[in-house]
């Protein structure tokens, strides 16, 4: 419901913010569900004998495939639902759009989504090489790893750092995140661009972050003003 002053109301203001958690903690979920199953994953300069014994491995093929198919397809999926309503509830929130934040908070998000179904085409690649009846190429499969692996540190991580510190300008810009939360992702997106090459495990920064910002908004979802016609 929307009264004659332009405000959305309070119910429709509530819906709208569980939108928003709801895929952003899907996509979390669904990121973390990949990164389990592929956890023991050899990279891409492992030994012949490391390639072969792993993807060789029926139960790990069928992993694989799995997250290529359909949980890294359905986390990319689920981001562009959260990216959306974030972007409509930045806009709604403050009352204006900001151009240039908002083409630069759209085509980072779009290149974490293409990076995401990069990996997911790498994975379902490999997976499929190793069940060739041919019999394994551990070149082909070494080059396919070696394309994940650079996506992953070029496109994935980078873009989702300037995705992080976009959506926390605007975030605090619209009064959507407190000032403290907009502090912590600027330091999340420092981390993203610089700290891959000192922990790998630093691209679960981003999903964590994600779930933060969606949890955030769900608790503070009847808080915030939403200004409609914006």
């Amino acid at each position: 419901m929307v009264h004659s002053d332009g405000v959305t109301s309070e119910a429709e203001a509530g819906v709208r913010g569980s939108r928003i958690a709801l895929a952003g903690l899907l996509f979390s979920a669904l990121f973390l569900l990949a990164w389990f199953l592929l956890r023991g994953a050899p990279p891409f300069d492992a030994t012949d004998d490391q390639l072969v014994a792993y993807y060789g491995d029926s139960a790990h093929q069928r992993e694989a495939t799995i997250v290529g198919l359909y949980v890294i397809p359905l986390a990319g999926i689920a981001f562009i639902w959260f990216m959306a309503a974030l972007r409509d509830r930045y806009v709604r929130t403050a009352g204006h759009e900001h151009t240039i934040l908002s083409t630069a908070h759209v085509v980072a998000g779009a290149l974490v989504v293409v990076s995401l179904f990069t990996l997911a085409a790498v994975q379902l690649a490999v997976a499929r090489l190793a069940d060739a009846a041919i019999g394994f190429d551990v070149d082909g499969a070494r080059s396919l790893l070696s394309l994940g692996q650079a996506s992953s540190d070029i496109m994935a991580l980078r873009s989702a750092a300037v995705f992080v510190g976009v959506s926390a300008s605007r975030g605090v810009r619209s009064g959507l995140f407190p000032r403290t939360f907009g502090a912590l992702s600027m330091a999340t997106a420092v981390m993203l661009l610089v700290g891959y090459e000192i922990a790998p495990w630093v691209s679960l920064v981003f999903p964590a972050w994600v779930a933060a910002s969606a949890v955030l908004i769900l608790v503070r979802r009847r808080s915030i003003t939403i200004v409609d016609g914006a």
